[in-house]
């Protein structure tokens, strides 16, 4: 029996990977043991969907992070910061920390180059002064895994990663989200293999990590599986029933970004919402404004405010709210309603949003704001230039999406699409290709026979 170990205290990675056929694969295999541990591995409900015969199910032990430890991942950070390999990481910074705060960090980062401190070392400093953790001792000593995978390489608590490194058990990253090699920092504890959406990241672990290429296998991605299956769609007439809106009207989404990226975001869907309902459009529309997963109870309540009860407008917030790390645990059905969402939409609106990809997949048009009230242009704020220098220029490079720069382009934009949904349709192609890799409905399968291949057998 062979027992792999799967750390997800994600969202994003329970829907990934415990609700796609890879954990049905794994599961398939009577020679292997999975052990599922997460934040929420004590809820009866996350239990009971996941626990069966050679699936167990743990809590995450919590962990704290010791003094020198959290000095050494900052000390890290600096020095891969000042070296200028993608300015994704160094505009996500500077909207975090300001300029000053960003140019004392270079200049540390830089002595520390100078003097021969590396990434690669400060990670070996980081792996010598980890001693174990009863808790995380405790689960090591019962299962003994022959595999440990996780899935979030930039944590700063990553113990049970670096109890693995320690007993010389193999790791293998899944790699949960497109941007995260060229705009999260440094690797936290360097595995052994990684399994990512495309061959862009393939090439980002190399450039960017040194990390091998030759460690790093193309998987797609395992959470669009549904987008490929018109049986795990709502049915039209229930989808546009249930929300309570017109299957008569044209629909526009709205799906709006991380909390904090955008501050003045809820104006922004003002604005695209009158639109809507001064009938500036040619064709009579509706607006569902999809929320973002992990949105605050307080800023859920500012939307409610502002927008509930409006005519021809549905607010959706998606997931369940859970103590995972991210905030928010997608079901089965929140995935579904995800899907029909998009797929039943002629427009899908947003800043810079995931979202994009998702809608990209379906073949739905995509619109991206560029300016905020009275016209401001949101790469001259504090986030910068997120369509021209950050990790979102990927997307922007395939002309998948149209940047809309006005209140007025975002009129004439919506209109032109609705009235022909081919527009771009090359570029959104093109994102499928680049980004998703194979959209066959095999991803999963694909990443659960990397598992297979690491454990000794044949997938």
């Amino acid at each position: 029996m062979k027992t792999v170990f799967l750390f997800l205290r994600q969202g994003i990675s329970n829907r990934n990977l415990l609700r796609t056929d890879f954990l049905k694969t794994l599961q398939e295999q009577p020679e292997v043991r999975i052990v599922i541990l997460s934040p929420i591995g004590n809820e009866p409900e996350f239990r009971q969907e996941f626990e069966s015969g050679n699936v167990c199910v743990e809590v995450w032990p919590r962990t704290k992070v010791g003094f020198w430890e959290k000095r050494l991942k900052n000390l890290k950070d600096y020095i891969w910061v000042s070296r200028g390999l993608t300015q994704a990481i160094r505009v996500r910074r500077l909207s975090q920390l300001g300029w000053w705060g960003l140019a004392w960090r270079d200049i540390v980062g830089r002595l520390a180059r100078a003097i021969g401190v590396s990434e690669e070392r400060t990670n070996r400093w980081e792996i010598n002064i980890y001693k174990s953790n009863a808790l995380v001792k405790t689960l090591y000593d019962r299962y003994k895994p022959n595999l440990v995978i996780f899935t979030r390489l930039f944590g700063t608590n990553l113990h049970v990663i670096k109890e693995a490194k320690k007993r010389g058990i193999s790791v293998l990253c899944l790699v949960e989200s497109w941007d995260n090699l060229i705009s999260k920092g440094p690797l936290s504890v360097i595995p052994d293999r990684m399994a990512v959406w495309n061959e862009g990241m393939k090439i980002e672990a190399d450039e960017l990590h040194n990390f091998s290429m030759s460690k790093v296998d193309v998987v797609g991605v395992p959470q669009f599986e549904l987008y490929a299956d018109a049986k795990c769609l709502v049915e039209r007439k229930q989808f546009f029933s249930t929300l309570g809106m017109d299957p008569g009207r044209k629909l526009v989404i709205y799906a709006a970004s991380t909390e904090g990226l955008i501050p003045n975001e809820p104006d922004i869907v003002e604005t695209v919402c009158r639109i809507i309902q001064q009938g500036l459009l040619e064709r009579p529309a509706q607006l569902i404004v999809r929320l973002h997963p992990i949105t605050s109870p307080q800023l859920r309540s500012e939307y409610q405010r502002r927008f509930s009860g409006r005519p021809h407008l549905f607010l959706q917030s998606p997931g369940r709210l859970s103590s995972l790390h991210d905030g928010w645990d997608p079901t089965w059905s929140d995935m579904s309603m995800l899907a029909s969402t998009l797929f039943y939409a002629e427009v899908v609106v947003n800043v810079a949003s995931t979202v994009t990809i998702d809608a990209a997949v379906l073949g739905r048009a995509i619109l991206c704001i560029v300016f905020g009230v009275g016209g401001e242009k949101h790469y001259s704020t504090g986030f910068g230039g997120i369509f021209e220098h950050s990790h979102y220029r990927k997307l922007v490079e395939t002309k998948g999406l149209e940047l809309v720069y006005s209140e007025e382009e975002l009129v004439d934009a919506l209109n032109g699409h609705i009235a022909n949904p081919s527009l771009g349709s090359d570029g959104r192609e093109r994102m499928r290709r680049e980004l998703c890799y194979r959209l066959d409905g095999q991803s999963g399968r694909r990443a659960a026979s990397v598992v297979l291949r690491e454990l000794g057998l044949n997938p």
